[in-house]
């Protein structure tokens, strides 16, 4: 299915009555709350979904957060298959997602459901982890 009909039967199963729009990056951008935005990209794979998580800490105790990420990563453990990377730039801590090609309007609305919780979570963990390291 073509992302741009996937996404206006998602929107419309949703509520939202505009589908987004492909910006010059080739990425769809979905506004849920006023903080919480999802790239979501076609490709040969499937459906890809990303999502800002949390600055990369400067100082403190950023080598232990990096060891909590990876074994999340490496485990599996509280990912849902996602993983937890950092940008391009090294700023940010990002949440990534693939979907099969498969993925119809029923399945992503499922997929982003958990990938909101999933990205809630670790944004949570890694804002308690910079008050007190696990």
């Amino acid at each position: 299915m073509q992302i741009d009909t996937l996404l206006k039967q998602f929107t419309s199963a949703i509520g939202i009555k505009k589908a987004p729009q492909k910006n010059k990056a080739g990425d769809y951008q979905l506004d849920l709350l006023p903080d919480f935005r999802i790239s979501i990209r076609e490709t040969p794979q499937g459906v890809f979904l990303s999502s800002l998580l949390s600055p990369v800490p400067q100082e403190g105790s950023k080598e232990a957060l990096y060891i909590y990420l990876m074994k999340a990563n490496f485990l599996w453990q509280g990912t849902g298959g996602g993983i937890i990377g950092i940008d391009s730039g090294g700023n940010y801590f990002i949440f990534l997602q693939n979907l099969p090609p498969e993925t119809n309007a029923t399945g992503l609305k499922e997929a982003v459901e958990d990938f909101v919780n999933y990205v809630s979570y670790w944004k949570e963990e890694i804002a308690q982890f910079e008050q007190t390291p696990l």
